[in-house]
């Protein structure tokens, strides 16, 4: 429908009286452009024998039949009735000139996830009939092809365009597009709420009774629901094998091929792109090769961030998003790339204003060094570079020299849907001697527990299971830094003890980003509550990396890399200064921590490891050491007081900041001359 429609539109636009109308067919098409051929290479690198590479001894030779009716194409006007003919003429007699390459290119399309396919082009029964016209490929196997690809509306761009790509300067000058930005999958519960929509407020326990009902009431739902787990699980699985690579990491995002795809069909001979991108793809992982790749072989990388603020980008999509308008021109790598950064802008006036502002600009090389993922920082203003430079001078936080404390990042206890043979989703109140469930609602900054609720556990039987998954752990994982004798031992469980706990969903543009808590010991952490293991280190330790991850500079940072996910490759590498144990900006840090961490008895143990008080506190107490807490860590990081106040100043759009601000800098100054 949205092709007939663009059809219909340029036609109306383009309507000159007495004149026919222009013939569309070849340049206005559609298709499925994700699971077909991108190119001649790529065909050409799937088409691989035990003899080696047949494709490109034929490939010019047979598609070089089309260039004479193309070329012909070409010169025609649309003039009147008599070209219209002949051009729909030249057009078909091209269509059935390349059919057994169309063919012979959904057979190698469907190789990617067929084995049977696969080993008859590896043994050369596809290739060796190629020299015979008519008969590319045996017809069972052609059949199998078209039974893998059934549905998906299968589209070659270097066959529908073979002009653009049999070409010296092979490939489009320009591609312009704004691509989906889902998951091919299916989600039960979005697909129940999709049918019935009050399901989304009701809490987890009513909801799994209500799924219940609706699985054992409506299987005609239940057999739609399967046809499309089918239908999405076949398409990732074309993506994940397809020339998309980054795809395997998580669920693949369907924007992650485009982007592969745009840069694929591009001309590398300085063919641009203009593309419409949320920012997980200049930040997420699964996107690191795409941005590594741009780096290493991009001319231009220009990046104009917009913040949904009020919907005023897209309607329907979440207003605190955060949109790119990435412009990229494409090169051969001759020249290190040149990274622009305009925004973020919140509204079309800041925008208006800010795009006739040279942009800040950083070479590759800078980039590259400020995490292991190539993610791109979302920084405020120009004024932003020399404070996040400043913040970089400290070591990383999974920093591992053998002798100072280490931190490794865990995916909580419980996975919530592997998990739930251990979890009682049901019960409103706390069974007997079952322990809770923690979820990231259930604790915020300096606040262990907010009464809200996962789920909850009996601890008979989920401890025999996080030992077992302990014991089996493999050598990648944080509990393999342990001893044996640790690990072995049931009684050094995490759940045991207090414990940093940090919400894995979380955004940039939520009034803060990094929110984390000391849990106190018997809780349970589901996996979207990731938690910290120090394979060395102790509780002084741990109290230090809880001031630093709840205080505003590092939150700052975060809210650079950070959009909809705290995950692990984007924590691991924030700065964490590391002064000596003689350092009283360190040694106030820990106390401050320590005391807001503490506020009730089960942290009394932990807190007298600390030498802290164990308590409520007073709330204006409570917010004096948040602030003296803000400033102590700014001059660990070497802090300016103008830096300070721009952190501040550029931290959250519209919060009220001026009263915290001229606390924090009277703690600041006070503190000024022990840095």
């Amino acid at each position: 429908m949205a092709v007939e429609l663009a059809r219909l539109s340029l036609w109306i636009h383009t309507f000159v009286p007495g004149l026919p109308l222009s013939l569309l067919d070849h340049n206005l098409v559609r298709g499925n452009s994700l699971v077909g051929i991108a190119s001649f290479e790529e065909a050409s690198e799937l088409f691989q024998t035990e003899s080696g590479n047949l494709f490109a001894f034929v490939a010019s030779e047979r598609l070089g039949a089309v260039r004479e009716p193309l070329e012909r194409l070409a010169r025609l006007t649309d003039a009147n009735d008599a070209e219209i003919r002949e051009a729909r003429e030249l057009y078909a007699r091209m269509r059935r000139t390349i059919k057994p390459e169309r063919e012979l290119f959904t057979l190698l399309a469907a190789s990617r996830t067929s084995g049977v396919i696969r080993e008859a082009i590896t043994q050369g029964h596809v290739a060796t009939s190629l020299d015979e016209p008519g008969d590319v490929f045996q017809t069972q196997l052609m059949d199998k092809g078209r039974e893998e690809l059934k549905g998906l509306d299968v589209f070659h761009f270097a066959l529908a365009f073979p002009h653009v790509f049999l070409g010296g300067r092979s490939g489009f000058d320009v591609m312009l597009g704004n691509p989906p930005w889902e998951k091919p999958m299916v989600e039960e519960h979005a697909f129940w709420a999709r049918h019935f929509p009050g399901l989304r407020a009701r809490t987890q326990r009513e909801a799994e009774a209500l799924k219940r009902k609706y699985r054992s009431e409506r299987p005609d739902l239940v057999a739609k629901l399967e046809e499309e787990r089918r239908a999405t699980d076949r398409l990732r699985a074309l993506l994940i094998a397809g020339a998309y690579p980054g795809m395997s990491a998580g669920h693949p995002d369907l924007y992650k091929a485009f982007v592969w795809r745009f840069w694929d069909l591009v001309s590398p001979n300085g063919g641009r792109i203009g593309v419409v991108l949320p920012r997980s793809a200049l930040a997420a992982m699964g996107g690191d090769e795409f941005r590594k790749e741009l780096l290493a072989n991009a001319e231009v990388l220009d990046l104009t961030m917009l913040v949904n603020n009020r919907e005023w980008v897209f309607p329907n999509v979440h207003p605190q998003y955060t949109i790119g308008l990435t412009a990229i021109t494409r090169g051969k790598g001759t020249r290190e790339c040149e990274l622009r950064l305009s925004g973020p802008y919140a509204n079309l006036k800041r925008f208006r204003a800010g795009i006739r502002r040279i942009p800040v600009t950083f070479r590759a090389s800078e980039v590259e060094a400020w995490n292991d993922a190539a993610s791109i920082p979302l920084l405020p203003s120009d004024e932003s570079v020399e404070v996040f430079a400043q913040l970089r001078k400290s070591p990383r936080l999974d920093l591992n020299d053998g002798s100072t404390w280490r931190a490794r990042p865990v995916q909580g206890d419980l996975n919530s849907t592997t998990g739930k043979p251990y979890m009682d989703l049901v019960s409103k109140q706390r069974p007997e001697g079952f322990w809770p469930v923690y979820k990231g609602a259930s604790f915020d900054l300096w606040t262990p527990d907010t009464g809200t609720y996962y789920a909850w556990a009996d601890p008979d039987r989920v401890l025999d299971h996080l030992q077992g998954k302990r014991m089996r752990a493999n050598t990648r994982s944080a509990f393999a830094e342990f001893d044996r004798a640790w690990r072995d031992d049931p009684g050094t469980l995490p759940c045991l003890r207090p414990r940093i706990a940090f919400r894995d969903v979380t955004r940039a543009t939520d009034s803060r980003t990094i929110r984390a808590a000391l849990v106190p010991p018997r809780v349970l952490l589901v996996h979207n509550s990731p938690y910290l293991l120090f394979p060395r280190g102790e509780e002084r330790h741990a109290a230090y990396l809880l001031g630093l991850m709840s205080s505003l500079p590092l939150d700052w940072y975060a809210r650079r890399f950070v959009e909809t996910h705290l995950t692990f490759f984007v924590l691991n590498p924030f700065p964490v200064p590391r002064p000596g144990p003689d350092s009283p900006l360190r040694e106030r840090v820990i106390a401050l921590a320590g005391r807001l961490a503490s506020p009730d008895d089960r942290f009394f143990d932990w807190a007298g490891r600390l030498g802290v008080a164990c308590g409520p506190l007073d709330a204006n107490e409570k917010r004096d050491y948040i602030r003296e807490l803000d400033a102590a860590v700014a001059h660990l990081y070497g802090l300016t007081e103008p830096q300070l106040v721009h952190i501040f100043e550029t931290f959250h759009e519209g919060w009220e900041y001026e009263d915290r601000l001229r606390a924090t800098l009277r703690h600041f100054q006070t503190w000024q001359g022990d840095r």
